[in-house]
């Protein structure tokens, strides 16, 4: 099995991993203060969902070849098929950050009004292309380190990217009004979602045929790293005896994904959802109306577990997440 040198890796994934957080800050920064908020074309749905979903996926991603480069491996160097998911990771964070911006672009060119006689909107604006500027040149980075590598993708397939521009075409033409009832608002949130994950997939498995070949998933990356922690802290080894209890064993083993594929997504997803709940509540205020409370709760937990199903069906196999046991 060829493999390669770790450090220009390490240095991209960190690279990827900031620009992940700063797309993070933009996207909160721009909803939440009030200078920016109030002429920002794209806080509203289905733009806004885009933007939610893109934040997430980007930033799992990028934090999963951060992992993958950094965790420590039989040798110094990383072995092939690792590396394949490590680059299939990093382009699918840059690739969801690319499609979000897109849909803020449209946004802003289907509601000029909104932020052109602002100069908040000009700020609006030179953040939306500075982002776009830097996502660009970081791009251009992990290109020159995949055009050296020796992948083949013989068997790439370009059917699949005319999904991109249609999604992006939805973006254009959706109707405004869809959003004046609850219905309405529900579906045009799944709409933005939908358009994100499907968009990414489309771009990203063009780019990465993906082929089918072992690998080592999530679980194996952290054993590596907890075997090296362990290896430095021998008390680790005594705490083990500690965590050999039946009833833990039995109920972490029906969490564990390679037996059960969906029990521990599930959870995860409703986990999720009820926080993103949490902090909307917290920024907004608690409602007096328990109906109202009940609602937003499962609009959120649903469509945000929703969307963590839809990007667990279309990205798990490609990232390598889980393998079968």
């Amino acid at each position: 099995m060829k493999t390669q040198t770790a450090k220009a890796f390490k240095t991209i994934s960190f690279v990827i991993f900031l620009l992940t957080i700063f797309f993070w800050a933009f996207f909160d920064t721009s909803k939440n203060i009030p200078l920016l908020a109030v002429i920002n074309p794209f806080a509203d749905d289905p733009y806004d969902a885009v933007g939610s979903f893109g934040v997430q996926l980007s930033f799992f991603a990028a934090l999963l070849s951060l992992i993958r480069a950094l965790r420590p491996y039989t040798t110094k160097e990383i072995p092939s098929n690792q590396l394949l998911l490590f680059l299939r990771g990093e382009t699918v964070a840059l690739l969801s950050i690319i499609v979000t911006l897109i849909a803020d672009i449209v946004a802003m060119i289907r509601y000029p009004w909104m932020w052109m006689n602002s100069p908040a909107g000009w700020i609006l604006a030179g953040l939306v292309g500075g982002l776009i500027l830097l996502t660009t040149l970081i791009s251009f980075q992990l290109y020159r380190i995949v055009v050296h590598l020796p992948f083949s993708f013989a068997n790439r397939s370009w059917r699949r990217l005319i999904l991109f521009p249609m999604s992006i075409m939805i973006l254009v033409v959706y109707p405004a009004d869809s959003l004046e009832s609850i219905s309405g608002g529900i579906f045009t949130a799944l709409a933005g979602m939908i358009i994100l994950f499907i968009s990414t997939w489309a771009l990203a498995t063009t780019i990465f045929p993906q082929n089918e070949t072992e690998f080592e998933d999530v679980f194996d990356d952290f054993a590596s790293i907890y075997r090296e922690i362990k290896s430095r802290m021998k008390f680790i080894s005594r705490l083990e005896n500690i965590t050999k209890v039946n009833w833990l064993h039995a109920f972490f083993g029906w969490l564990n994904p390679r037996k059960h594929r969906w029990n521990f997504i599930l959870l995860v997803a409703v986990m999720i959802g009820g926080l993103l709940m949490l902090v909307e509540t917290m920024n907004e205020g608690v409602s007096s109306d328990m109906n109202m409370v009940l609602l937003l709760l499962g609009v959120f937990v649903g469509i945000e577990s929703m969307g963590i199903l839809l990007g667990y069906i279309l990205f798990s196999s490609f990232l390598g997440i889980f393998r079968k046991e």
